[in-house]
Formats: structure tokens, sequence, C-alpha cells
């Protein structure tokens, strides 16, 4: 491991809820003891339980972590509803809230609507900001506003991003990125990273405290096979509509994956679509492996230059959710940041 490579480490923790409110709940806490930084919490309402709801829950039973969503959108939450939650949810969480927000993937194909367009959201983020600090905004069809705004009520805004002009604008408007859907193969990565920082230069809002998070699948287990086999889910979904350069096997999946994705099965752990990834394509798009490769892997994402490993996990056969958050955790997690460097309290930074 490379000698220059000596600096505070992050890890966050997103949750499809896909499973039972109680049990996700249960993850979170788990995740808090375990001295995750943040946790992210999905948003696709007819296939995974009410993010709002859950991050409530959250809230109460948490004292230290941040958490986010992961990601929301300005097309199934309209930006006076969406700001109202995450008021009451910096209320009630002590300001431990972020704002993840995305263009739309299942949450509105689900429900047969479109994705929003880069202006679209773009504007979401600024009436966002300006609702939760109590200013008025231009709505449909009249002016609007949140009674209880205020000027120290907003939370951060991260923009999740897979694509050039998205990851430009994520530089541009957020206070953070999420880069999605990420590529570990050749340079993809430095080049969604240099997208960023083009974007970065275009801004107009301080910047002083930006995050960039990449948010990736994982999965550690002893047998190497049975953890790459445990991604293959989260990876079919990198595959669909592809904005970088693929490997010629990658290729043929995606291929396969255009006739068979199914996105009441998004991010599934037992979606049957995942069938058309073969191994050999995992390793691209996914952390998977025993804990010594995991730990090459991560450090190798590190290096390029993210602040964050925001994990996606999933389980090997006959194991739990709850096993890979915890096996990441002291097999990975704890062992890099012992090594090289502590972590950081990315929260505190937004108000500094």
């Amino acid at each position: 491991m490379p000698t220059s490579f000596m600096r505070k480490l992050s890890f966050g923790l997103e949750i499809h809820p896909y499973y039972d409110a109680k049990t996700v709940l249960q993850e979170i806490a788990l995740a808090e003891r375990l001295e995750y930084d943040q946790i992210w919490i999905g948003d696709s309402q007819s296939i995974w339980r009410e993010l709002y709801v859950l991050l409530g829950a959250a809230a109460n039973a948490t004292s230290r972590v941040y958490l986010g969503s992961g990601v929301t959108n300005p097309v199934t939450r309209v930006p006076a509803v969406t700001a109202s939650a995450l008021v009451t949810l910096h209320e009630l969480s002590g300001g431990r809230m972020i704002l993840g927000v995305g263009s739309g993937y299942s949450s509105v194909q689900t429900v047969g609507m479109k994705a929003s367009t880069l202006s679209e959201l773009e504007r979401f983020v600024g009436q966002i900001r300006d609702l939760c600090r109590g200013k008025t905004v231009q709505g449909a069809s009249r002016e609007t506003r949140l009674t209880f705004g205020g000027a120290d009520k907003c939370p951060p805004v991260f923009v999740a991003a897979s694509g050039p002009k998205m990851l430009r604008l994520a530089g541009r408007v957020g206070d953070g990125a999420i880069l999605a859907r990420v590529s570990l193969k050749g340079d993809v990565l430095k080049r969604m990273l240099e997208c960023v920082s083009e974007g970065r230069q275009q801004r107009t809002i301080p910047a002083d405290s930006f995050q960039i998070c990449a948010a990736l699948p994982v999965c550690v287990d002893a047998d190497r096979q049975k953890a790459i086999a445990a991604v293959r889910p989260h990876v079919a979904r990198s595959l669909i509509t592809p904005l970088w350069e693929f490997s010629p096997e990658a290729v043929g999946a995606q291929k396969k994956l255009e006739r068979l994705y199914d996105c009441y099965d998004h991010l599934n752990p037992t979606a049957p679509h995942a069938q058309a990834v073969p191994d050999t394509v995992v390793p691209e798009f996914a952390i998977a492996g025993t804990a010594a490769e995991c730990i090459e892997q991560v450090a190798r994402v590190f290096e390029m230059g993210v602040d964050q490993i925001t994990i996606r996990p999933y389980a090997v056969e006959g194991s739990s959710r709850s096993a890979t958050i915890k096996s990441f955790a002291r097999e990975v997690m704890d062992p890099l940041k012992s090594l090289l460097g502590s972590s950081t309290d990315l929260g505190h930074n937004f108000h500094e």
C-alpha cells in the first residue's frame, strides 16, 4: 500500500429497505454501534418501505451517525413536501440530516413517470434550499413557503450522479456528490472525479466542505465466489443504460439485461435478472471477496481521491445483510482505519 495514502477515512452505509421496517431499524442501530459515519436510506415507494418514516424512526434510534436519503428525486417528491420532511428531520435528529437527491429511476418507472432532467433537478435543489431557509419560492401555480423554515434549518444537499453531465451538475450545485454506478475498471473513476471537479470550478456558492462519496455494492466472505454471487443484483443495475465504456463481457450482459431487467426487483438480492451477470464482470462494479481482497479494493478507491466509501451491503446465501454490515466493519473498515487514520466526522464540517 503506497505510503502517500495517509489521510482520514470515512465510511457510509446505504440501506435499501426491501426488508421489514423493524429489521431496517435494527441494521441502522447496528451500523451506529459499528461506527459507520453516515447512513443513507433508499427511496423507491413501490418496492421499499417509506423513506421519511424510516428516517424519523432512525433519528430517534440514533444519536451520532448522520442520516440521509439515498436518494430521493424531484418527480415523486415535490419540493414543498421534501423540504417539510427535511426541516422536521433536521430538528428531530439534532442537525444530523443530509438530503441525497438524483433524477429518479425505479421510483419513477414503477409509477409510469419519467426521470427529471438536469435543469429540473437543479431547480429542485435551489427550491429545497430556499424553502428550508424560510424563503418563498414560485410553485407550479402560486408562491409557497414553509412557515417553520429558518436560516439554520437547511441540511447539506448531495447530488447522486453517474454520467458526465450529472457529475458536473453535482460539482456545481451540490454540497457533495454521490458517485453511483461506479466502474472500477480502467480510468473511469478518475474521469468521474474529473467531471465533478470541472463542475466545482463553475460554482457560484461556497464549497469549502464539499464531499465525494463513492457508493459501491459490497460483500465480504471467506468464499470469494459466494461474495461475487451476492452482489450480482446490484451489478445488474450498473450495466443498464451505460454511460462509460464497458468490457466486452459487460456489454454482452448489458444487452441481455435490456430485455430482462425488472424495476420491481431493483437491487433486490433475489432478483432473477441478476443471473445474466457473469462472475467475470462483477469486479468491474463491486467490492467483493475475502477481507484481504476487499481491503485492497477499498484502499484503491480511496487512493483515487474520494472522501467516503458508502457500502451497499449484500449477504451471501444463507446469511443476513446485518452480517455483511458487521463483517465489513470489523474485517475491512476497522483495520484500514487503524492502519491509515481514524474516520472524520463529515457532518460537523458542514457547519464550521
